[in-house]
């Protein structure tokens, strides 16, 4: 509204001020914390809590009772309010911003990157009649907010405007691309953060990469916090060892979800490196067929095609026509790691040709898959070795190459990234830098 302002406030300014009744100025001790409801965009304070010189539990007083005026050193509370007359309680699921976010780390989804809490920046809008509101918009994650918590910040500002003849800046991110893993609600407990679509939206090895930064428990939280089809990608993106860790320490049945949602040449990784009680429910999950080429794929040489194979591609019959297949590529676009080739095969599933996805969208709609292919499509077998494969990407630059048995016979497909991955390990590590 035109008669509302707004100005700004840390909450380390807020902290350890004297809170007053209203009616006779009783000191009823320090400001302690701050609770906030955290179902809007921005989190609106909701209350506050205030500690006693010699108690042991501290105070809670809506902050409808709370009276601020024009931003004054104290705070006093209403007469009713400490009378008892009001009943206070928060609500269960407002939250801490002391015990949830100082020094605390949080997930920016705008930077890609875990940071550390400092200081909370608070927008106080004032009103023509009442308390000010106050709303979390913005984290601190600098310098100078870590200072002024410490009660340097003016000296040391001031060193540096003397030093390097400017000011310390603020560093900011806003609460929209924050993502926290857990918040300490208003009765000091942790609870999960449920809202993980921010966290959805980015790309599972960037998320890969912020994990491998947090400590076990927020790592495990988050992975809770998703779901299985966005937990499957980012788990397979980190190192192996720090995905049998994950996998044995989170619930087993939230396990098998995620584990169903992954490529088979990641599950299979998975499990011959999970101890033998893990490896066993995991597999007691699958459908008898699936255990049985998991089991085939973890025989394999680690230095052979087959055991970076997957067994998720898209294929389809000679008689085939381009519109059918285009449906079946559409219908197979999430679920399938590489939709760039078709591969044609016969009724005993013997690759016969392959049809690329840009001839595939430039042809004609009725045009039978035995017009388009190209036949006679350079294959591996799962016995080829990984080098060898290598080899043959860098050629003829291809995506992926078909991996057929002796009887050529459709196996599965070896991508150009899980190759070069294998024969040079140090890209994986180059490309998180």
């Amino acid at each position: 509204m035109p008669q509302e302002k707004l100005r700004f406030t840390y909450l380390s300014e807020l902290l350890g001020r004297r809170v007053h009744a209203h009616l006779g100025g009783r000191v009823l001790g320090c400001l302690f914390n701050l609770t906030a409801a955290p179902e809007k965009v921005y989190p609106r304070v909701t209350g506050v809590l205030v500690k006693g010189s010699f108690a042991s539990t501290p105070l809670y007083f809506p902050w409808s009772c709370v009276r601020w005026p024009g931003g004054a050193e104290a705070l006093t509370i209403d007469s009713s309010a400490v009378s008892g007359e009001v009943l206070a309680r928060p609500a269960e699921s407002d939250i801490l911003l002391k015990k949830s976010f100082l020094d605390r780390q949080l997930i920016s989804t705008s930077g890609y990157k875990v940071v550390r809490v400092n200081d909370l920046h608070l927008l106080v809008e004032i009103v023509q009649t009442g308390t000010p509101n106050l709303w979390l918009v913005h984290i601190d994650i600098g310098l100078k907010g870590l200072l002024r918590r410490l009660g340097w910040g003016g000296m040391s500002n001031a060193i540096v405007r003397w030093l390097l003849d400017r000011d310390m800046k603020d560093v900011f991110v806003s609460w929209k691309h924050v993502q926290t893993a857990t918040a300490a609600n208003a009765y000091g407990s942790l609870q999960l953060s449920t809202d993980s679509s921010k966290l959805s939206e980015m790309h599972p090895a960037d998320l890969a990469d912020i994990l491998e930064d947090l400590g076990a428990d927020e790592r495990n939280r988050v992975i809770e916090a998703l779901d299985p089809a966005a937990a499957a990608p980012t788990l397979a993106e980190m190192p192996l060892t720090l995905q049998v860790r994950i996998a044995e320490s989170i619930d087993p049945a939230l396990l098998t979800q995620i584990v169903h949602e992954m490529q088979t040449d990641a599950v299979v990784d998975l499990l011959d490196n999970l101890s033998p009680p893990a490896r066993a429910t995991l597999l007691s999950s699958f459908p008898p067929e699936m255990i049985t080429e998991i089991r085939g794929l973890s025989q394999l040489s680690p230095a052979s095609v087959g055991s970076i194979m997957n067994t998720d591609f898209l294929s389809a019959k000679p008689a085939t026509t381009v519109r059918e297949v285009r449906d079946i590529v559409r219908d197979a676009a999430e679920d399938t790691e590489l939709i760039y080739y078709v591969y044609i095969v016969d009724a005993d599933e013997r690759l016969r040709g392959v049809v690329t996805l840009r001839h595939l969208l430039s042809a004609e709609p009725e045009m039978l898959m035995a017009d388009l292919m190209h036949e006679h499509p350079i294959t591996v077998t799962p016995d080829t070795g990984i080098k060898r494969a290598a080899r043959i990407f860098f050629k003829y630059n291809f995506d992926a190459i078909p991996v057929t048995g002796e009887d050529g016979r459709m196996r599965g497909i070896v991508s150009m990234r899980d190759t070069l991955e294998r024969v040079f390990p140090e890209i994986r590590e180059e490309s998180k830098g």
